[in-house]
């Protein structure tokens, strides 16, 4: 399984407006990718501005075509007026999990 995280921090007062934005336009592209597991949206305890978007893929095919799909960076244009800076997209391969035979699956 892959994942990607992405980590931002929104100007005051606009999370309420990214989190109606990203139920609306995120999950919904998203439904439409082969091999998605989940769409997350993410919002700190500690920092009202501060969240982290997660996804995860069955497959490293999967994830490419999504990244190749260019919907990442036309999603995250829907954002830019509300980001504090400029979001971090990082990816990961999950390597040991509560639930090892997921992982063996793909």
């Amino acid at each position: 399984m892959y994942v990607r995280m992405t980590f931002f921090k929104v100007k005051n007062g606009k999370m309420s407006a990214l989190r109606d934005l990203y139920n609306k336009e995120v999950i919904s592209a998203h439904k439409n990718h082969k091999g998605v597991r989940f769409v997350h949206l993410l919002e700190s305890l500690d920092d009202k501005n501060a969240g982290i978007s997660v996804t995860a893929w069955d497959t490293k095919a999967d994830l490419d075509a999504y990244e190749a799909s260019g919907d990442y960076e036309r999603l995250r244009g829907l954002f830019i007026e509300m980001y504090e800076g400029m979001p971090a997209l990082t990816s990961y391969e999950v390597t040991a999990s509560s639930e090892p035979i997921l992982l063996r699956i793909f």
